[in-house]
């Protein structure tokens, strides 16, 4: 490292005195250490704004930094179960419809006659080749996923290729991401999509069978920050606006009203809707929204309001509670 290089940097105690000069109260072993294990980047650097760099929190004391910090971890601690379970599901549910359409587990087949949504876009040029595009990507990633996993000896996949045999569906399902999930998904001719949400019991006059490759890929975004510890209170891991239908649709089928994804809360409501509609246990459905109002309550207690009301809007007491009534009413 170049002295240059060095004279950039700064030491722990430095960087406390930096948040003292930026009005932020930091003193003592105990912040000290606090701020070593979450790190100054991750910590005064990500929750020094709420979900642009230009949406300023007035920080006034690393407790508030800390408190902030926790109210994330909290939130994480809460969804990464229940977004691994939805995931899963919803990848067993079109893996049932996918082998049933197709009538083979292997990927030549599906591709042929499963995997044509490209086809019902022929009288509009452009959506055409959007759509045709897409079904190309997907065959090479999931080809170069089969490689880069046989090159990594992942047991589900090495088997089939050591013994010189075509790997199933049912295996790649187990090895690709939600992201080229979501792509298959919607590379699904309409019939397939249609039966999954009829299995799902979504609402046809909302065109759930589209909606829901919308819905898998803002959960996408969502499960990535939590897997990568990414910040997700401010919900700024959304990588592009989404879909308004996925409101209308919540709002629709289960009278929740007033969802856009501008908050964490949002995600939760969809979460929610999803558990409900995958038959999920009452008890954990239940569970998981009194968890996030009980984490909500303790942070809005620990936070100042302007700083909490910055993250968590005033409906989301009401979103929870009218999700809460979906829930129970469908057991």
């Amino acid at each position: 490292m170049t002295l240059a290089n060095r004279g950039a940097m700064k030491t722990l105690d430095e960087l406390m005195q930096h948040l003292c000069d930026n009005g932020i109260a930091c003193s003592g072993e105990l912040q000290k250490r606090e701020l070593k294990n979450l790190g100054y980047y991750h910590g005064y650097k990500g929750y020094r704004f709420a979900g642009i760099a230009k949406n300023r929190l007035h920080l006034q004391s690393f407790e508030q930094i800390s408190s902030l910090n926790s109210f994330d971890m909290a939130l994480k601690s809460s969804i990464y179960p229940r977004i691994i379970a939805v995931e899963t599901a919803l990848k067993n549910y079109t893996l049932e419809e996918v082998l049933q359409d197709a009538e083979s587990p292997f990927l030549d087949q599906i591709f042929a006659q499963s995997l044509n949504a490209y086809k019902e876009c022929r009288g509009a040029k452009k959506q055409y080749k959007i759509e045709l595009l897409r079904r190309l990507r997907l065959r090479n990633e999931m080809d170069s996923l089969l490689s880069q996993r046989y090159k990594s000896s992942v047991p589900v996949i090495q088997h089939f290729f050591d013994a010189d045999k075509q790997v199933p569906i049912w295996s790649i399902f187990e090895v690709i991401t939600l992201g080229t999930f979501g792509a298959f998904y919607k590379c699904l001719d309409s019939r397939v999509k249609q039966a999954i949400v009829q299995e799902l019991n979504m609402p046809s006059n909302f065109n759930s069978a589209s909606l829901l490759g919308d819905i898998i890929f803002t959960l996408k975004d969502l499960r990535n920050a939590v897997a990568h510890n990414g910040i997700v209170v401010d919900v700024r891991f959304k990588s592009n606006s989404v879909n308004q239908g996925i409101g209308k649709l919540l709002n629709g089928d289960s009278n929740i009203t007033g969802i856009n994804f501008n908050e964490i809360t949002d995600y939760i409501v969809l979460l929610a809707y999803l558990l409900t509609k995958l038959q999920f246990a009452r008890a954990d459905r239940t569970k998981f929204l009194d968890d996030f109002l009980a984490i909500l309550g303790e942070y809005k207690a620990s936070l100042p309001q302007p700083i909490f009301s910055k993250l968590v809007s005033s409906q989301a007491v009401r979103k929870i509670q009218e999700a809460r009534k979906f829930s129970d009413g469908n057991d």
